[in-house]
């Protein structure tokens, strides 16, 4: 008996790690848990919260560049502007991933803009099929918000044309905020399914005077009178507040956002990557100086100024290459990820919400 008591000792200690570990694995996961429980209150609780003293009313904006489209595949990657190519199935997995982002992150969006291309729209549809408010949310399209125009660089391979064209003028033209590239003339194969298509035919300008090749700075200045006239509204009454647009239209935004504390060599290094939500709580400050000199392209002049806020705790920012402010946004929250499989995505979601009101103009510029 004695013998078998040691035996069964024996046994006992050999098992007690494997046990050890078991419960050290139910207490890290416990955690873990408790943790995001944690962090998910204190960012519900961030946007009606003061931070430092600072207003209590929540503002908050949401920059959402489209999931990869067809002529964003790095083997293929093309100039696109306002040809209107749709996303690819790893594009419609960003724009669904970004959306649970959101609602993941607390954020309800009630308001949302976007462009009048299908790679923008599809990407709004996903993303809202996951985060958009229970109550109505307000869909707004506008030709606005539309890319930068290519001009006659529409179509075209980007590595192709800077091999068999000056690369240090077409890095300018891609990267620059003045320079324009050559205008788009009718003779272009591309030509007719962009200024025949029924979507520009009732705009609030004459289809005459739309773009035929743009630089970021031109591409601001038909964006400005959108911003302050629909999306400032928006922001300013507390609404949380979802613009999808393009890589450009979106760097002439944060330009057009931080016109006084961003400058153009900062705009020319923003890289914004597609299907990631960038998230900016903002506070809104007076303006005492309203004539400074502004960036080329903007003309008005506010009596206010958006300063985007602190991240709330448990998140954390993108590296230094790709957008400013990085000490305060973008946001990229934990949970964050892009590992939904594409073999995962059987029959996509839609947001069906009814367009309560589609404007497609600029409406009125006073501030």
């Amino acid at each position: 008996s004695k013998g078998r008591k040691k035996k069964e000792k024996k046994k006992n200690r050999s098992m007690s790690p494997r046990v050890v570990v078991f419960f050290v694995l139910i207490r890290m996961c416990m955690s873990r848990i408790s943790k995001r429980f944690a962090i998910l209150h204190q960012q519900k609780s961030y946007s009606t919260r003061s931070v430092s003293g600072l207003s209590e009313r929540k503002e908050c904006v949401i920059l959402l560049r489209h999931g990869e489209s067809v002529w964003n595949v790095k083997t293929n990657e093309r100039f696109t502007g306002w040809v209107d190519v749709p996303c690819t199935r790893k594009g419609e997995s960003q724009a669904i991933t970004a959306g649970k982002t959101l609602k993941e992150s607390g954020l309800q969006v009630q308001v949302a803009f976007t462009s009048l291309l299908q790679r923008a729209s599809r990407t709004l549809d996903l993303a809202l099929a996951s985060c958009a408010s229970p109550k109505e949310c307000e869909i707004v399209q506008s030709w606005r918000l539309n890319e930068r125009h290519y001009g006659e660089l529409c179509g075209l391979n980007k590595l192709q044309t800077a091999r068999e064209m000056d690369p240090v003028l077409v890095h300018e033209w891609r990267r620059s905020w003045e320079v324009a590239p050559p205008e788009m003339l009718p003779s272009h194969p591309l030509y007719d399914s962009i200024y025949n298509h029924p979507a520009y035919q009732n705009l609030d300008v004459p289809i005459e005077q739309l773009p035929r090749g743009e630089s970021v700075a031109q591409c601001a200045a038909r964006l400005e009178p959108f911003w302050f006239s629909n999306i400032v509204p928006s922001i300013r009454a507390g609404k949380t507040t979802l613009v999808v647009a393009h890589a450009n239209s979106l760097r002439a935004l944060l330009r057009i956002m931080f016109r006084r504390q961003v400058t153009d060599e900062q705009i020319r290094a923003v890289k914004i990557p597609t299907g990631v939500p960038l998230i900016y709580h903002l506070k809104e400050v007076p303006v005492h100086d309203t004539h400074s000199i502004l960036p080329k392209g903007l003309t008005a002049h506010p009596q206010y100024d958006f300063i985007p806020l602190p991240p709330p705790p448990g998140s954390k920012h993108l590296t230094n290459d790709i957008l400013w402010p990085l000490q305060e946004a973008p946001i990229i929250y934990e949970d964050w990820s892009l590992d939904l499989s594409i073999s995962e995505l059987k029959g996509l979601p839609s947001y069906n919400a009814p367009k309560i009101r589609q404007s497609i103009g600029g409406g009125n510029t006073s501030f």
